[in-house]
């Protein structure tokens, strides 16, 4: 073959090639499926559980009251079963309610025939809408309450039921008509049952303002459990944006994980975690933000909740034109456990700036079951001679029995004792040695 005809097919074939290639460029289109796969199983971390919003949003105690008489509960078979028969319920025609002289509200709110549901902070209506129904499309937005009332008093007028919506604090009261409720078996399962139930006592803390707890001392005992560790790792991978450019330091009481914009710290004496992002530099939030809600769908989306034995409630929520805060407590069995060095052990805290997270605060522990042996505490009326010595009850929101957590060695410790709710925090309730407790301690 002729040089010149060599030459000619080796220009051909190279020609045909930067055909090849340049046709390949053009019609190439990546797997975008697999990326976006590969992506959000990136994201996409499970660490425990998920929640439903209505199963972490439960009345704190039920009250009944009969002629000067007061019955209550706070144990959690006695709530669930109400939430059980809410759920049933569709509310509509929501109106303001006729309004009550400061005379009158005691006697409106806690007269014989009266029975009171109580929720641990004030939930907007909007958010009521996950654990009771409602039949009018528009739930008033600007509406937010604290108390259910049901009275059995009197006589149902018309075909559906009135029951009351109290925002208890300002003395608001809104009147809902109910379709699916029956008073009479409402009162059959609830209010005519209610008198074996404890007897609660009442501390007037302001003018027609009242706090009710047990009167005797609960049955109550204490736990020792060891705990399962959650994998910081985990957290790492949940919370951070992109997890492979944070950095990891081993400090003395624990890890400190970050990158150009966030940093979390994981305390090895406490067993907490501690997330925030200051890159966040917002404030505020938009005003249809609803922290009850966002907060526990932030927990969701790594599937945060730890399961049996404890589990988690909404226990209080603030907000200011810096930022919502929102609190979710743990419990085991019946009762609330605190923590009163810090927050994050025995509770979910989140602080939100301009619609995102800016602070996450959470145990990485889970209990398992160890044992538990009786434990006597005072009774209420010890409680209520122990007021006696307080300066300022105005302030004061809420009484009842709780856990103590304290943890010695590999062994954590719930011991049950009182506490009051002053200005949206949880104190322990302290006895003078003087006191002749009815109790015990």
């Amino acid at each position: 073959m002729k040089y010149e005809n060599i030459k000619s097919l080796v220009l051909t074939i190279l020609v045909l090639t930067s055909l090849i290639l340049t046709w390949n460029l053009w019609t190439y289109q990546p797997d975008f499926d697999y990326l976006d796969k590969r992506d959000s199983t990136i994201s996409e971390v499970a660490i425990n559980e998920k929640q439903e919003i209505g199963q972490l949003i439960q009345p704190s105690k039920l009250l009944y009251h009969f002629d000067g008489v007061h019955h209550g509960t706070e144990e959690l078979g006695d709530l669930n079963l109400f939430m059980e028969e809410l759920r049933r319920w569709s509310l509509f025609d929501i109106q303001v309610a006729t309004s009550y002289s400061e005379e009158d509200f005691f006697s409106f709110m806690h007269g014989s025939g009266k029975m009171e549901v109580v929720f641990p902070t004030t939930i907007p209506l909007q958010t009521f809408r996950y654990i009771t129904g409602f039949s009018d499309n528009e739930i008033p937005p600007s509406i937010s309450i604290n108390r259910i009332l049901i009275d059995f008093s009197g006589e149902t007028v018309g075909s559906e039921p009135i029951i009351y919506l109290v925002h208890y604090d300002d003395q608001k009261v809104y009147q809902a008509r109910v379709r699916n409720l029956s008073t009479n078996e409402l009162s059959r399962t609830f209010y005519q049952t209610a008198k074996i139930l404890p007897t609660f006592i009442y501390e007037e803390v302001d003018k027609n303002q009242y706090v009710f707890f047990p009167e005797q001392s609960p049955k109550v005992r204490t736990g020792y459990y060891y705990a399962k560790q959650l994998n910081p790792e985990d957290f790492k991978n949940a919370l951070f944006s992109n997890p492979s450019i944070v950095t990891r330091d081993q400090v003395t009481d624990g890890i400190v994980y970050r990158d150009d914009s966030s940093l979390m710290s994981v305390s090895r004496p406490s067993n907490n975690l501690h997330y925030v992002n200051p890159g966040n530099t917002g404030l505020g939030n938009s005003l249809d933000f609803n922290v009850i809600e966002r907060g526990i769908e932030f927990v969701n989306e790594h599937s945060g909740w730890t399961g049996q034995p404890e589990r988690f409630k909404l226990d209080n929520w603030t907000s200011s034109t810096i930022e919502h805060n929102v609190v979710y407590r743990m419990f085991i069995g019946d009762y609330p456990i605190y923590y009163f060095a810090e927050k994050g052990v025995a509770d979910i805290s989140q602080s939100w700036r301009n619609n995102e997270i800016y602070e996450y605060v959470r145990p990485v522990f889970e209990f398992l079951s160890w044992k538990s042996i009786a434990t006597n505490i005072p009774s209420g009326r010890d409680v209520k001679r122990e007021l006696d010595n307080f300066n300022d009850l105005r302030n004061i929101q809420d009484i009842r029995v709780g856990y103590e957590l304290r943890r010695e060695s590999d062994v954590y410790i719930i011991e049950p004792i009182w506490v009051y709710k002053e200005n949206n925090a949880w104190n322990k309730l302290n006895f003078t040695a003087s006191d002749d407790l009815e109790g015990g301690i």
